[in-house]
């Protein structure tokens, strides 16, 4: 069994907004001191039962305050908060108290009535286990009335290895919080279930309110009602606009309303499009009717206000889409949503998001032509609240979903990205285009197993083959064709993308027999992959090619160039991906197998028996400096070979970044500075490694160096407070080194 790295937070670890198992949103904190007139009021809410629950015996509400206040240093004590409501109040707390040097921690929580089976419970559960973990705490325990079973739920079902033991009318529980991969899955699992149900409100909404709708044909809420009533949307949509007065009106052919509040039927969701100055009181509105999203259209607003925005909605227990969108539109004939300024496209397997909303409207209408249509469409706009993390949790489950494309600007949360991407490009493929050629931006694609484009013309050509909904079955491809000048084009791309290829040239008279006939052959071959490319030359017609190519079937690949061809790029034709160029489709191809390549490698993360975690943790605990000999004896705690050694020189380093985490880099030092051999972000499986160390193969045996990096990059996950890490190689053991601790580590 491999070592599991601990889940990633969307935001941070002990502070930021959560998600109950019902989808509404919270705030999660660490308590302080000041939330004393909080837990007074927390505590006087709760019945007499529940409070027998966590004490035992009766309490008053102030002295039970005190009590899970009482302050203790942060080593032996955590106690976290959850609040929730306008204004915010405290619905559930959690702790940790363990004795000083112990390895046991006794854990205990407490949960508002009304709030009970939501998930708070395992949500507080899971995050004082990560964090106890990062310092030294090895164990929880418990002591649970026997009949709070409700509580003994949420230990037993955790994923935790618990232990129980019933004394009397007490349940004893205990259980090591060593993360190993059932808890994660848990874990995992929950986060999913929270954020699919905040969710399906946006995708599924039981009505739509469009706030801001007008009769003015040229305006916003207007091209909104339009698009919702034109598209057909399965449910009951509701213009809003306060001009209409309470004896009401209409805006168009439906029944229109003053204020949201005075809806009379379901409704879930708002399309917001009002001016700035008014999206604050109609955000308060629809948080008072008890709606579930608002999809805000209005531009203009800072970063600051959008935040101030997002933190709102989510005090109103609702999720946030934009400001600044387009829109949210999904083709599933159960909802067939536009919810935005363009009409609902053409249904297909694709889903995309992006950023930009102009550029949305462009590339619906490219997938469009290309006849792919798309499940869905997300016009992120600000991303202040749903991001694309939560897309991809969505889609992952999403049936009518074949392939995924965003369209990245930026990054909110990258190693969260990284671990969800992982997962769920197991399952179908995450295609990305993201501006910026920064090497770590291509590093956490090719460690996320994210198919990148440099464009999102190769974007599209790529989602074109993968949108069939087959992979290359090996590595080899039989290319066939009667043009030797474009397929010398093709070849190159092929080759350098690993794969082999078997070249049937035709010549230039071949006739639809000779490509039917090479064809049949192709099919009966090894190959996992078939390429047809034509080129008009008088001998056979583009129409009997086009016709040839819509007619193939077989359980290979399949992708045709024809270089007569109008329209788009690539699109598809029957069972087959028809380009109008040699190098895209070539492009395609290697990208396709280079991602069935990531796909059937094991995500495998070693765990090294002959760590000393706890002699290690021990030597930075509340240290801002390590001397030379601390620092050597932390390295060895992690089993990395200090001392001198023969064979090539390299440097490996580690640097803290602020949205990447650390940052593995590889260097060969030269006369003329250091040259970067490669890069990678921690934390690393054996195939990450092995892709670090690819340059070595032929002048030296790698496996030595990539134990160091993965070594290193465990140490960086295990303990926060190292910033930075230099080792300069010779050979595969570490000569110098150098090591930094960060002034205030917070557990990643």
């Amino acid at each position: 069994m491999g070592y599991v790295p601990p889940p990633t937070p969307q935001y941070g670890l002990e502070e930021g907004p959560v998600l109950l198992k019902d989808g509404r949103t919270a705030l999660l904190r660490r308590a302080t001191p000041k939330d004393l007139p909080l837990f007074v009021e927390f505590l006087g809410r709760l019945s007499p039962a529940s409070l027998r629950m966590r004490f035992f015996s009766p309490i008053s509400p102030e002295k039970a305050a005190e009590l899970l206040l009482s302050a203790k240093p942060e080593e032996e004590k955590v106690t976290l908060i959850v609040l929730a409501g306008e204004p915010q109040r405290i619905v559930a707390t959690g702790e940790y108290v363990r004795a000083k040097g112990e390895e046991a921690a006794e854990v205990a929580f407490l949960v508002e009535d009304a709030f009970q089976g939501k998930g708070l419970g395992t949500l507080l559960l899971e995050r004082l286990a990560l964090i106890a973990a990062k310092r030294g705490v090895r164990r929880f325990q418990a002591f649970v009335l026997a009949e709070n079973r409700q509580m003994l739920n949420v230990f037993t079902e955790s994923g935790f290895q618990v232990k129980a033991h019933r004394d009397g009318g007490e349940v004893e529980v205990e259980f090591e919080i060593l993360l190993e991969e059932r808890a994660a899955e848990r874990f995992e699992w929950r986060e999913k279930v929270s954020t699919l149900a905040s969710l399906h409100p946006f995708f599924f909404p039981r009505g739509v309110a469009v706030v801001g709708a007008s009769r003015d044909p040229e305006s916003i809420g207007y091209r909104v009602l339009e698009n919702l009533i034109f598209g057909r949307f399965q449910g009951p949509v509701y213009p809003v606009n306060e001009a209409i007065g309470k004896e009401g009106g209409t805006v168009g052919p439906l029944l229109a309303y003053p204020n949201v509040e005075s809806i009379p039927g379901p409704v879930d969701l708002a399309v917001i499009a009002v001016p700035k100055e008014r999206v604050l009181d109609a955000l308060e509105a629809c948080g008072r009717r008890g709606l579930r999203g608002a999809i805000l259209l209005t531009t203009g607003f800072t970063e600051r206000e959008a935040r101030e925005l997002a933190d709102k909605a989510r005090r109103l227990g609702m999720r946030l889409l934009g400001p600044g969108s387009l829109g949210l539109f999904h083709t599933h004939p159960e909802a067939r949503l536009a919810a935005g300024l363009a009409p609902l496209p053409r249904p297909g397997p694709l889903a995309l998001s992006s950023q930009s909303g102009t550029l949305g409207r462009a590339v619906m209408a490219y997938a469009e032509g290309m006849g792919l249509g798309v499940s869905a469409f997300v016009s992120l706009g600000a991303k202040t609240d749903i991001s694309s993390n939560d897309l991809l949790q969505f889609w992952e489950e999403d049936e009518r979903t074949r392939v995924i494309l965003l369209y990245l600007e930026g990054f909110g949360n990258p190693r969260r990205f990284s671990r969800l991407a992982r997962r769920i490009g197991k399952k179908k493929p995450i295609l990305a285009v993201h501006p910026s050629r920064d090497p770590l931006v291509r590093a956490l694609f090719a460690q996320a197993g994210v198919v990148r484009a440099n464009s999102l013309e190769e974007a599209f050509d790529a989602a074109a083959l993968l949108a069939l909904g087959r992979l290359p079955g090996n590595n080899r491809v039989c290319l066939i064709s009667n043009a030797s000048g474009p397929s010398n084009l093709a070849l190159e791309v092929l080759k350098e993308g690993g794969l082999e290829v078997e070249h049937v040239d035709l010549g230039s008279t071949a006739r639809a027999e000779d490509f039917a006939r090479a064809l049949e052959e192709a099919r009966r071959s090894e190959a996992g992959s078939l390429f047809l490319l034509f080129v008009p030359m008088g001998f056979m017609s583009e129409e009997e090619f086009l016709a040839l190519v819509e007619r193939a079937e077989g359980d290979k690949l399949f992708l045709a160039c024809s270089m007569g061809a109008t329209g788009p790029r690539a699109r598809l034709l029957g069972q087959a991906a028809l380009f109008r160029f040699p190098e895209s489709a070539a492009i395609a191809l290697a990208r396709a197998w280079a991602y069935r390549a990531w796909r059937e490698e094991p995500l495998h993360f070693p765990d090294f028996q002959d760590l000393r975690l706890e002699q290690a943790r021990r030597l930075v605990e509340g240290k801002k400096a390590l001397t030379e000999e601390e620092a050597r004896s932390l390295l060895q705690a992690f089993g990395l070979p200090l001392g001198d050694g023969e064979g090539l020189a390299l440097r490996l380093s580690a640097e803290p970044h602020p949205l990447f985490g650390p940052v593995l880099t590889l260097l060969l030092p030269t006369p003329l500075g250091n040259q970067v051999l490669g890069k990678r972000l921690s934390p690393l499986t054996e195939g990450d490694a092995r892709e670090l160390f690819r340059p070595l193969e032929g002048k030296a045996d790698p496996a030595p160096y990539r134990e160091i990096a993965l070594r290193l990059s465990r140490l960086l996950e295990e303990l926060p407070q190292v910033e930075g890490v230099s080792l300069d190689l010779a050979g595969p053991r570490v000569a110098r080194f150098a090591l930094r601790l960060h002034a205030d580590p917070k557990p990643r």
